[in-house]
Order: structure tokens, then sequence, then C-alpha cells
């Protein structure tokens, strides 16, 4: 089976709720707390994983299906964060009403060397992933005001913080040891 990278797509909306954009922030501390309290639980699972790779060349199943609801679960939240979709996300696995299309796939074998050297080898994709998040995070601001104001989301930004939004889950699945598939942003523009 040929591994592949993080899918992750959604549609534009242009037409925006300017009530809930307004507080965005506020409804998302919720969120941000579980997402933040799961990361420590998949941090220490990322070593587990990394020994089990590195000795038998697979990864534990149980393990990576735990990081890959984590990630899930991440990504509708950082895109409601980011004013990509106003579809409050339940807590939890259920992607419930959220316009976000997500779909990775489990691949048991790992190359031992890719992942033994993993944390450096993911230095470069994560120095180019900071400046697309950075960025995007710069443009959510700009999109906070234009949505406020006008109720619409500009589609230049939209179309940016989806490719920077793409890069990072897949600088994370990379960097969790999920996938052996380097995080390219060349090709962040695909689902």
């Amino acid at each position: 089976m040929t591994e592949t990278a993080v899918g992750f797509d959604m549609p534009y909306v242009q037409q925006r709720n300017r009530g809930t954009v307004a507080v965005r922030l506020i409804l998302a501390i919720p969120h941000m707390i579980v997402v933040g309290l799961w990361s420590y639980l998949v941090a220490l699972l990322t070593f587990v994983q990394w020994f089990i790779v590195l000795f038998s060349g697979k990864r534990n199943d149980g393990i990576w299906k735990m990081q890959n609801s984590w990630l899930a679960y991440a990504v509708r939240v950082m895109t409601y964060i980011g004013l990509m979709h106003d579809d409050f996300p339940p807590f939890g696995t259920e992607a419930g009403s959220v316009p976000v299309t997500y779909d990775f796939g489990y691949t048991e074998g790992a190359n031992r060397l890719t992942n033994g050297l993993r944390m450096f080898w993911s230095i470069p994709a994560a120095i180019v992933t900071f400046f697309y998040v950075l960025v995007a995070e710069i443009l959510a601001v700009v999109a906070w005001f234009a949505i406020v104001i006008t109720g619409n989301m500009p589609r230049g930004i939209f179309d940016f913080m989806l490719k920077a939004h793409r890069q990072s889950i897949r600088t994370q699945s990379y960097q969790l040891l999920m996938t052996d598939v380097y995080p390219n942003p060349n090709v962040a523009n695909a689902p």
C-alpha cells in the first residue's frame, strides 16, 4: 500500500455570520482547552510510537488511531478559530456539521531511518510551516475585520488559509510519525 498525505478540504462560503465571528475566540476557548490537553497525550504516544517504529519498522494501529482522532478534531477546531467556517465543532471525534473533509489512511509499515531521525528531518518543513501559519494568522485578523464589517470572507484570504492549514496538518502528521510522506509545500494545494 502506497502512503498518502493527509487529505483535507473544505468549501468556500462567502457570506458569513458577523455575530459569531465577532466573538469567535471566546466561543472557541473550551475547544482550545480540549485540543491542548489532548495534545499532551498525543505527544506521549508519539514518543512511544517512535520506539515501536524504531525497533519493529511498523506503526502501532491503536496509537495511530488516537493520533488521527486528535488531528481530525484539531483540524475542525483550528479551521473554526481561523474563521474558515461558522459551524461550531462538536467535542471529540464526531465531525458533526463542520464542512471539513478530512481523510487519512493508516499504513502499518514505516521507514526506521526517517522515523528515527524525524525530529531533525522535519525541521525544514517546520520552518516553512511556521511562516505559512504566521501569514495565515495575520490574514485571519484581516478576515475578522472584513467579515465583521461586510459579512463576507475574502476569497484570496480563504484560499491562502486553506493552503496554510493543509501544510500545517501535513507537517503535524509527519512529526507525529503517522506517515513517511514529507510535507512538501509545493503540493499544499492538493486536497
